[in-house]
Formats: structure tokens, sequence, C-alpha cells
């Protein structure tokens, strides 16, 4: 590697069109890269995506099971795209109901008008904002992508972007946030995590949560209280809309215990909808202890269905028919069985 220092040189700010460059080029030249976006892998789904009623979306992208719905526009973000995003968003939210999704709006300026309607929509909806900014030097002109409004429900950490969010926090900042009770409580959520149900990273660069990340996915964020957590965790059926058999059987075994369970899929578009206010001394009981292992599962590529998987373990392990058995949770749940304790 050379010690040569880098060459500085003086640029100025300057708009794409006085560059003598158009929307429909911005857009051809994220599409052949989306990594110039700053938002991580991408892979590119489609390019001006007809829609049922018309209008095309910019870019539709992907990361895993995240769908991106991309609109882009030069000079100063308007009206008109502002909405428009949102529109292709939801529109693909009924096209691809399997999926999560998140609305992205990309713009050289978003400082002007509708700067705090973003931003206060941003705090209900999955969206990001990226401002696309150009420096000229002597022979050159750069593009520097800057994200500048997010969703806390989007997960950013691990990208480019991740940093110039204006959001990241460390592990000290938090330390320093929370109550000791929180703290603890998260450390002890991290380390049972790790002993009983295998590999974890906790992330602490969102603002608002603490990411319990298994591989690229937040498995369980914990959005920090007094003495313990709000956490928001996957289904273990793998169901974004409905309630599903495995919410119903954890449900009836939790409020035996005295929680409450429940369903939100406004949280990350669906993504982790099943909530509970956990507290230190919960990470001791084991039904939660059960909520949990179903859920780390439900994560991993490949999962089944839990409630299919429990009914065959009942079936082999009773002798019977599953269409025989009673959920040990409560009626309406037909074939369930509570897991075997961990501890």
């Amino acid at each position: 590697m050379s010690n040569e220092l880098v060459p500085v040189q003086a640029g100025r700010l300057v708009r794409l069109k006085d560059v003598g460059r158009n929307e429909f080029w911005l857009q051809d030249w994220l599409a052949a890269d989306l990594a110039r976006l700053g938002l991580g892998p991408l892979a590119l789904v489609e390019q001006e995506q007809t829609q049922v009623g018309g209008g095309n979306l910019d870019i539709l992208a992907a990361a895993g099971d995240t769908y991106y719905s991309i609109e882009v526009q030069l000079g100063e973000v308007d009206a008109s795209h502002s909405f428009r995003v949102f529109d292709y968003w939801a529109r693909n939210r009924r096209r691809f109901p399997n999926k999560t999704h998140v609305a992205v709006l990309v713009a050289e300026s978003t400082g002007g008008r509708f700067r705090i309607a973003l931003e206060e929509l941003a705090e209900y909806v999955p969206l990001l904002v990226v401002e696309l900014r150009s420096w000229q030097g002597s022979s050159e002109v750069v593009i520097v992508p800057d994200l500048v409004v997010t969703n806390d429900s989007v997960d950013v950490s691990g990208t480019p972007l991740a940093v110039t969010a204006g959001q990241s926090r460390t592990e000290t900042d938090w330390k320093d946030a929370l109550t000791e009770d929180a703290w603890l409580f998260h450390l002890d959520f991290a380390e049972w995590a790790r002993e009983h149900l295998g590999p974890i990273v906790v992330d602490y660069s969102p603002k608002s949560y603490i990411g319990i990340r298994v591989g690229r996915r937040v498995w369980a964020p914990l959005w920090p209280r007094k003495d313990g957590a709000q956490i928001y965790l996957p289904d273990p059926d793998q169901s974004r809309g409905d309630e599903s058999p495995a919410f119903a059987h954890f449900r009836e075994l939790l409020a035996e215990r005295g929680y409450t369970l429940n369903w939100q899929t406004t949280y990350n578009a669906g993504a982790n909808p099943v909530a509970i206010r956990l507290r230190r001394n919960d990470l001791n009981d084991t039904a939660v202890h059960q909520l949990l292992e179903a859920t780390y599962r439900a994560v991993h590529p490949g999962a089944g269905n839990w409630s299919e998987t429990a009914s065959v373990e009942r079936q082999g392990a009773a002798g019977e028919s599953p269409l025989e058995l009673e959920s040990d949770a409560g009626e309406g749940v037909p074939g369930l069985a509570d897991l075997p304790d961990l501890d």
C-alpha cells in the first residue's frame, strides 16, 4: 500500500442540471450500481416498474426479503414526488404482501418546504430520504449520498449511510442514557440468547432501540424502558399480516403467566409484529424462553412453520394424530404443544 498522500483539491457544490444531466440520467446511473445510494448491497428488481392504475416507479430494489420502492428526482424535493413514493410503496405492499417494504425518496436537496412533513411521516411509516449532493472538482463531479430522514424501524446499521444518518449511537451513548435496570436487562437478554439460542450480535447504532441481530436481520429490537424493554419479535409462523396460530398459542400461554402479547404490524413493515414488554425478572420465566426460542428459529433461512413443526413433534411423542390433539394453551388452536423448558 502506497504511503503517498491522496491529493486534496477544492470543490464546489453544483446541481446536476448545471453539468448537463437530467432526472432520467440520474435514474439510470443509480440503477447501474445501486450501491451508489449508500444503502448497502441492493439488487435491482425492476426499473420503471409499471403500476396498475397508472404511473411508473423509478426503481424497485431488494435486499433479501425487503423491497425498496425508490423514487428519484433532481433539485429540491417537491410535493409530487413526496406523495408519489408513498403511492408506489403502498401498491407494492399489496402486490407483494409477503415482503417487507420500504419507501425511499432520493433528491438533490430536501431542506425546503416539505422537510418537516417528511420527518413527521417517517415517525410512522418505513421511509428513507437520501440527498445526493454533487461536488465539482477540477475535472470531475462526485456525487455523495447522505441519509437525512429515516424511520427507526428500518435497519440501516452496517450500511455506508449508517454514520451519516445523524442517528447512530454507540454502546457508551446507550449506557449513559439508560437506567441501571434497563442497561442490565439488555446485557442479561443478550447473554441468555447466546447461551440458549445461538449466535447474536448487539447493535447499538440505531437511535431508538438496541438491535439484537441474527445475521443481517434484527431479531429482537429492544426499545428501552425504565426497568426493561418493549420488544418486537418475528412471528414463529412467518406471518406478517394476520395473527397466526403460533401467536394465538403464545398469547394464551403467556396470559396464564400474567404477560400481554400484542400483534403490531406497523413496526418494521410487519416484519416483527409480536410485541411484548419484559423486565429483568421475566428472563427467568420458561414461557418467555419458549417464545424467544420460537421467534429466534423463525429468522433463520429455510425456517418452517412453527405450528406445523410443534404439531408433528407432539404427534411423534404421543403417537396420536394432530387432529386429535388440543392445545395446551387454550381452545381454538389444535395441534400445538408447549416447547420443552430450556433450563
